[in-house]
């Protein structure tokens, strides 16, 4: 029997519910209004209410301030990053974890990042855009992601 290994040249496998993706066939997908913001969409799971990705900043970039209605979880590839709201920088290696209601604003650092990060909520509402006076302007939701998904 030989081996083969699809991976290496298609950019998604699927076995019933299992997905497998070879993020580096999938382009960075600029995010629209986020300057220096850019995602490539993993899984999207409707039934979990749940998105998986991969996130760069350029370096000194940031992305709105915003409130999660989803938990979070952020695990650093690359570069050095952090809240504007606290006073540490996560380097490649650190993990963060944001429940629901963590309101903060990331942004990079003149290294820029990459992490890979995964919303997981109890709907398809994941992001609250806040404006200046931390007031609700827009609601991402996991159609949002579904924007930047590529087959």
């Amino acid at each position: 029997m030989t081996e083969t290994n699809i991976l290496e040249s298609v950019k998604r496998t699927h076995y019933g519910e299992i997905e497998n993706v070879n993020s580096s066939l999938i382009d960075w997908k600029p995010v629209d209004g986020q300057p220096g913001n850019y995602l490539k969409v993993l899984v999207i799971d409707d039934k979990r209410h749940r998105v998986d990705f991969l996130f760069k900043q350029d370096p000194h970039a940031e992305f709105a301030k915003h409130t999660h209605l989803c938990t979070a979880v952020a695990f650093t590839l690359e570069g050095l990053w952090g809240y504007r709201e606290g006073d540490e920088m996560h380097f490649p290696g650190t993990y963060s974890y944001e429940p629901p209601g963590s309101i903060h604003t990331p942004y990079a650092s003149e290294q820029g990042m990459v992490v890979y990060a995964s919303f997981q909520g109890t709907n398809a509402d994941m992001l609250d855009i806040l404006d200046d006076d931390d007031q609700v302007i827009d609601t991402l939701t996991i159609n949002f992601f579904r924007d930047y998904a590529v087959d």
